[in-house]
């Protein structure tokens, strides 16, 4: 799978009762979505983290162009609209990042079920330090079980200039396994040492399309 080149996130709030219609509906957006433009989409809800229940929507795109047309296919999308008015949903945060480069040959199946996010700021290293000491601790997140692992710099939205990591994991003790292993990593050591972390969330998968 090629490095996506533009990566678009969409958190939104939903009440209880409804979330599970509007992760039903979301099947459904997201393959609008590949039909108008995005490379693969991945959805679910937030278990940990900030805005616990809040929906989460991830896009890949090659180019522009791309996330242009699916911003050109929402107004005219019934799907779309039925999640706002039949079930609630309120978009309140959409990021669109750059994505970087990062060495880790992904696998879809079986599906992950858990997301990991990831925010950062640059502090005493500058991105090509950064993305050198991630390079070198991809093979310990794929060793304890990581499937997939992009990294996005934020272009527009919130938190402009931020770094944004999305780690997929099988289960949660995939994710324990990882931690552990990053524990003892001088290279992870480094890493986290020389960027300032602001935000770590980790979503529920509901579906990769």
């Amino acid at each position: 799978m090629s490095i996506p080149k533009f990566i678009a996130i969409t958190a939104a709030s939903c009440p209880t009762v409804s979330r599970q219609g509007a992760i039903e509906e979301m099947a459904h957006f997201a393959q609008e979505c590949r039909e108008n433009g995005a490379v693969r989409v991945t959805y679910g809800s937030v278990i940990s983290g900030r805005h616990p229940g809040a929906l989460v929507f991830v896009q890949f795109f090659d180019d522009l162009t791309g996330f242009e047309g699916v911003m050109n296919m929402i107004p005219k999308s019934s799907t779309y609209s039925r999640m706002i008015n039949n079930h609630a949903v309120a978009p309140f945060s959409r990021n669109l990042f750059r994505g970087k480069p990062i060495e880790f040959e992904p696998k879809l199946e079986p599906m992950p079920k858990y997301l990991m996010l990831t925010r950062a700021r640059l502090g005493a290293l500058d991105e090509a330090g950064m993305l050198g000491l991630l390079n070198k601790t991809a093979s310990v997140f794929k060793a304890s079980g990581a499937q997939t692992m992009r990294m996005g710099q934020v272009l527009t939205g919130s938190d402009l200039g931020t770094y944004m990591l999305g780690v997929t994991y099988p289960d949660m003790s995939a994710i324990e396994r990882t931690y552990d292993a990053l524990s003892g990593n001088t290279d992870y050591a480094q890493l986290i040492s020389g960027v300032d972390v602001d935000m770590r969330s980790i979503t529920k998968i509901a579906g990769i399309l």
